[in-house]
């Protein structure tokens, strides 16, 4: 019988995986350019080719549709990952909304935290890693920046890593699970809001036993952020410091009471499995049979906050990349 569940020890691997995986690529791709190249003005040259920076803006998600796939092989992947596409219209409609709010409920709180970034001189990042100054340009920013990785991000955090600490109660399944989401991303500008939005994109699996509900949640976030940046929306509030950030914590409170309540109103869609009694004692006897490891998680922890802690002293101009 093919296996339908993940371990901690799955979520490890599958972390672990996801971190080592796209960085290896990142490597590899770099050292081709190079070779390829041969002089500092050919390698310059290569790095402004429209192509080349799309390939190199779609690594990571490359890296985890590989990893995703290759771990998965030998694992009914669609059970085990609670890939379900019958949502019903009611979960579809309230995940639009959760998303809607999550964009415009975190943003004010997250323009506190780069406000705080810029004070300690860290290096923010204020564009799209695309250009975005056409139609056409909007549309492929939308597929490659927020349908790709709204798919391909969630199969791993929400379809593998959320599912197999569960075990753990859904509260901490969560915590941890946008932890190594936040962890993921390499950046100390891109960890707070991954770590917030991460809390909901898992309670929403949760609540609807259906990884397809997150990804519509991240696509639309991802999207609306393309689509604000493409009409050039700039919001500035006249107001000290401490004030906005004071209002900003109070919306991002009022945004997950309002996500917690809607939550309420979810289905869940998840089709309980149905065992015979042989069956079962396969099952039991599979799950018993396993290994199991923290070792993986700990080394894709410790890995993590390694990148984080080069973006960190990059950031702060400490070293040079």
């Amino acid at each position: 019988m093919k296996k339908f569940y993940y371990t901690k020890t799955d979520s490890g691997k599958m972390f672990l995986w996801s971190v080592l995986v796209p960085q290896l690529l990142g490597a590899v791709f770099v050292i081709l350019l190079t070779g390829f190249a041969r002089t500092e003005e050919a390698y310059s040259a290569l790095l402004d080719n429209i192509f080349i920076q799309i390939i190199m803006v779609m690594l990571a998600q490359i890296g985890f549709l590989i990893v995703y796939f290759t771990y998965n092989r030998n694992i009914d992947f669609k059970r085990a990952s609670k890939i379900n596409f019958k949502l019903g219209w009611r979960n579809t409609l309230i995940c639009v909304l959760i998303g809607l709010i999550g964009v415009f409920g975190l943003n004010p709180l997250i323009s506190c935290v780069d406000t705080f970034l810029d004070f300690i001189g860290y290096n923010l990042s204020t564009s799209l890693p695309l250009p975005l100054d056409n139609f056409g340009w909007l549309i492929l920013n939308i597929i490659l920046l927020a349908g790709v990785p709204a798919i391909l991000e969630e199969l791993v955090f929400r379809g593998v890593i959320l599912n197999g600490y569960k075990k753990l109660g859904a509260l901490p399944a969560m915590v941890v699970t946008s932890l190594l989401f936040a962890l993921i991303h390499g950046s100390l500008q891109q960890f707070v809001f991954p770590f917030l939005f991460g809390l909901i994109l898992s309670f929403v699996a949760l609540k609807t036993g259906s990884v397809v509900a997150p990804m519509i949640i991240h696509f639309i976030n991802n999207a609306l952020v393309v689509i604000l940046n493409y009409v050039n929306f700039n919001f500035e509030v006249a107001l000290p410091t401490w004030a906005f950030a004071l209002i900003s914590v109070a919306i991002c409170a009022v945004a997950f009471v309002a996500i917690w309540l809607l939550g309420k109103l979810l289905k869940n869609v998840d089709k309980s499995i149905s065992l015979t009694p042989e069956q079962q004692e396969q099952f039991v006897a599979m799950e018993n049979a396993e290994v199991k490891s923290n070792l993986p998680i700990i080394l894709g922890a410790v890995l993590g906050g390694v990148f984080l802690l080069i973006d960190i002293l990059s950031g702060l101009g400490v070293i040079a990349l």
